[in-house]
């Protein structure tokens, strides 16, 4: 990774986070939803789809709206589809509203138009040049000047707060904290009303949580009154996420609004990393620009945990398949630095047959196994010519003692760090002085003093530059290792 010193900064971080209108032109939706008698939410299997589900379902009930939340299977793939319509006017809704899904849905939204549903999509992903012809739709993004890098739960929740504030009602703080924790895990930008967000949801997690998120907690021995943005992101929402991944959603969504079934998601997620391990273990660098590893029948759920673990390691766009008896390669990528994966698959589709959606960073893409060569190629071919430029990151400072207990204490007003609001940075230079090591951890002591954990073969005596982020944990100031191979820029 590459770093640069940043002059203005001091041990006191110094950061804003301006929040701008979120006023947008909500009446259309908000007076649909009111003529509805009975509506049907469809979500996603994720942390976000799952969150959006539950603000709106929170709204629903305030108003005493009939509603009813439906969550697809992974197996059925990403978004509300024909036989999803199908299903809920079986069931007699007259209304269907979308949440983190949707505004690439055209053939559910011709499904429920001939079914004489009123299809209202709200959505946070990438339009694309034509829209689905829904009763109604919002997305941020087809907004100008507006705040637009909301997560989908940030979205609905939006929607939600206009629906209550109609009927001179408040959002609730159940509602808060489920934005808020979407907002951190699904990898948004954490600035200005996103942070604000996601830094309101913190609070009322460290004071109320909710029984889901405090069950969560609980089972994983951790302290809600001392949670973080590590905890929300690293913590809760594997958990949550791995529900989806690897049993059903319906799993996940019980869990955040009943608490329930906690020791049996903390297995669930164990079972998660054991896996991506596995896969992780059986994979080698290739000379690919832009490399594509396909496995047969690898569980899906866990295909973009792998991506994202090989493009950091490996520093570049990674494309991640488990393939069917079919062929058919269901697969997830990520990027690499300021790598448009959408620009890409956009090339990609005027050769090949495929299908893709998502955002820059993270999308997924199914293409047919005899096309695999081919796509390779192309992406070779694209990537070559489109070269991804690495992010620079600034350093706060320079380490040259152990900041004291009431300095990393402060840094708490900037949490919850995550994308675009990263962890406090310094450079902490020296020699290892002690290594106490077991099959499993290499504990590392720097300068007599700094003690931390490297997963590099070191020896005593040896020169180290790092770039570390400390925090606080059990009263004690620790040191967390972003980086063992900085490449610093002057």
């Amino acid at each position: 990774m590459l770093w640069r010193y940043n002059p203005n900064t001091k041990i006191e971080l110094q950061r804003k986070y301006p929040v701008t209108s979120s006023d947008f032109p909500l009446s259309d939706i908000v007076k649909a939803i009111f003529e509805s008698k009975s509506i049907a939410i469809f979500g996603d299997y994720d942390v976000d789809g799952i969150a959006s589900s539950l603000i709106l379902k929170n709204a629903l009930d305030i108003l005493g709206i009939q509603n009813k939340i439906f969550l697809p299977e992974r197996e059925e793939g990403y978004g509300i589809k024909p036989v999803h319509v199908k299903q809920i006017k079986a069931e007699g809704f007259d209304t269907i509203i979308t949440v983190d899904n949707g505004i690439t849905a055209f053939e559910a939204a011709k499904a429920a138009g001939e079914a004489g549903i009123k299809l209202i999509i709200t959505d946070h992903h990438e339009p694309l040049v034509h829209l689905p012809e829904a009763y109604k739709i919002f997305n941020p993004k087809l907004y100008r000047g507006k705040y637009q890098e909301y997560a989908g739960a940030g979205v609905t929740y939006l929607v939600a707060r206009e629906l209550l504030r109609q009927k001179n009602l408040s959002v609730t703080p159940a509602m808060i904290q489920l934005a808020g924790l979407a907002t951190v895990a699904d990898v948004v930008p954490l600035d200005g009303n996103n942070w604000y967000l996601a830094r309101k949801g913190l609070e009322l997690m460290r004071k109320q949580p909710i029984k889901g998120i405090k069950e969560i907690l609980r089972a994983a021995g951790r302290n809600h009154e001392n949670v973080t943005g590590f905890d929300v992101g690293w913590i809760i929402a594997p958990r949550i996420n791995a529900t989806g991944r690897l049993k059903s959603p319906k799993m996940g969504l019980e869990l955040l609004l009943h608490g329930t079934n906690a020791e049996e998601v903390e297995k669930l997620n164990k079972k998660r990393l054991k896996l991506v391990r596995y896969y992780l273990n059986l994979i080698k660098d290739r000379e690919d620009k832009f490399p594509v590893y396909a496995f047969k029948n690898c569980p899906r759920g866990i295909i973009g945990l792998i991506a994202g673990r090989l493009t950091e390691k490996l520093k570049k766009p990674v494309i991640v398949s488990s393939v069917n008896s079919d062929g058919k390669a269901v697969s997830s990528a990520r990027t690499y630095g300021d790598f448009d994966l959408v620009k890409a698959f956009e090339y990609i589709s005027k050769h090949i047959d495929i299908t893709f959606g998502g955002h820059k960073s993270a999308a997924g893409i199914t293409y047919h196994v005899k096309d695999f060569k081919k796509l390779q190629n192309l992406l070779n071919k694209y990537t070559e010519e489109n070269p991804p430029k690495e992010e620079v990151r600034d350093l706060d400072g320079i380490l040259t003692k152990k900041p004291a207990l009431e300095e990393v204490m402060a840094f708490d007003s900037f949490e919850p760090f995550g994308y675009k609001n990263p962890e406090p940075a310094f450079l902490l230079e020296g020699t290892i002085t002690n290594i106490k090591a077991d099959q499993n951890w290499q504990l590392i002591t720097v300068n007599g003093e700094f003690g931390l954990f490297l997963d590099g073969l070191y020896r005593k005596g040896d020169k180290v530059k790092l770039i570390v982020s400390p925090y606080v944990k059990d009263g004690l100031v620790k040191l967390w290792v972003l980086d063992e191979n900085p490449v610093i820029l002057l």
